[in-house]
């Protein structure tokens, strides 16, 4: 499991890359009301920096394309590195799509990370950002068989620095997919960050299970249309719940016959929403979240051609 001091030179060398720094104390972020095109303001470089910038990337995925999505999700990360981001986050099953298997099957997938999961893990380490990659992953087990699980993947500069294995997988939907044991708890830039998948976030217990671990923030790649088997309020009652903030990365686009177009990325805290997002392409929304107030400082969007 990564701790602060692992990410210490990542951090320092992508302050030194960039040409200002977002904020000269408290006082100053909280005085900046308005918002300056073309990136965030930046100013002191310190470590103990008290926000950190998130980059959401809601995407037009391709059903069952990993090649194109890949080519998408690499643009998307150089996008949003270059304006600052600190974390990336990705939608749930980013390289294949939801129902993958009923056309690709499942024949195909390799133990351990596979070429996607090791090519967006050299971009990580090229550009110094931590992502968080949704993508599905085959393991050995003692027995001699095997498992698949659909899996959240944290990366750094160093690789990969955790998982969390989607504990909530749906019948017959996912049957391709084992279920996950527990929900991780990750410390990622002094902030202890939890982990969920989509539907975890429908029965209380993961989200209970961060909390009493001790997560700050929680953080959940989604795939999930609005409707009758939509996420509902979800996300705003498992925020009142745990008293946490949740970023959500869903996706947009189509999936079969399925329009995902209204698919919404959401920060929820404190069972309120703060940010909701859909859009019919592909978008990055940029987001300032301060550590300590757990404060949305400030947001925009990228559009991703």
């Amino acid at each position: 499991m990564a701790t602060p001091a692992r990410l210490t030179c990542g951090r320092t060398c992508k302050r030194a890359a960039i040409a200002q720094r977002w904020w000269i104390g408290l006082a100053a972020i909280l005085a900046a009301q308005a918002w300056a095109g073309g990136g965030f303001d930046d100013s002191d470089s310190a470590e103990t920096s008290t926000t950190i910038t998130i980059a959401m990337l809601h995407l037009e995925l391709e059903y069952a394309q990993p090649e194109s999505n890949l080519q998408l999700v690499e643009r998307g990360v150089r996008l949003a590195a270059a304006n600052g981001a600190d974390w990336i986050t990705t939608p749930e099953l980013t390289f294949t799509g939801y129902r993958f298997d009923l056309r690709l099957g499942t024949d195909w997938i390799p133990f351990g990370p596979d070429r996607l999961v090791k090519k967006v893990a050299e971009l990580a380490a090229e550009l110094h950002v931590t992502l968080f990659l949704s993508h599905l992953e085959k393991v050995q087990t003692a027995d001699g068989g095997s498992k698949t699980y659909n899996t959240l993947f944290v990366i750094d500069e160093s690789g990969i620095v955790a998982r969390h294995r989607k504990i909530n997988t749906i019948p017959t939907a996912e049957d391709w997919s084992d279920k996950g044991q527990s929900a991780t708890v990750i410390p990622i830039d002094a902030v202890n960050v939890g982990l969920l998948i989509c539907a975890d976030a429908w029965p209380a217990e993961p989200t209970q299970s961060l909390q009493e671990q001790g997560a700050e923030l929680i953080i959940s790649s989604a795939n999930w249309a609005p409707g009758e088997y939509g996420p509902g309020d979800v996300w705003e009652r498992r925020s009142a719940q745990s008293g946490l903030p949740f970023f959500v990365n869903n996706r947009t686009g189509r999936e079969r016959e399925f329009d995902l177009s209204q698919a919404e990325s959401v920060i929820s805290h404190r069972g309120t929403r703060l940010m909701t997002h859909r859009s019919p392409d592909s978008q990055i929304l940029l987001v300032e979240w301060a550590k300590a107030e757990q404060a949305l400082m400030r947001q925009r969007q990228l559009k991703l051609e």
